[in-house]
């Protein structure tokens, strides 16, 4: 038999699994107060800068994906991998993956 097989079939047997979760979630920003970095030296408006202190919060269809994902991980031993659509990485990660939208899957 094929080395891999054995293997796999040897960790299947002492109930350890490869099985991972791969949740891909979406994060909405809100901004909480704006606040001024700096101060402006001599008049020159340009040495401070505004920006803006914000917060995250999971869409509901996300917080729905992520707590099944929970529910299936427990169940099957397998560890969880999440990516977050609201971020480049993220986005780059669920594209060569094909999805679109919050949802969970199993991979081995």
């Amino acid at each position: 038999m094929n080395e891999r097989i054995i293997h796999l079939y040897a960790l299947h047997k002492l109930g350890e699994t490869r099985v991972r979760i791969e949740v891909f979630i979406k994060k909405h920003e809100f901004v909480i107060q704006p606040t001024q970095l700096g101060r402006p030296i001599q008049g020159h408006y340009c040495t401070a800068h505004d920006t803006y202190t914000s917060d995250y919060f999971l869409t509901d269809a996300s917080k729905k994906v992520l707590e099944e994902a929970i529910l299936k991980a427990k169940e099957t031993n397998a560890e969880i991998k999440v990516y977050d659509l609201s971020t480049f990485r993220g986005k780059i990660a669920a594209i060569s993956k094909g999805v679109s939208r919050p949802t969970w899957r199993m991979v081995e």
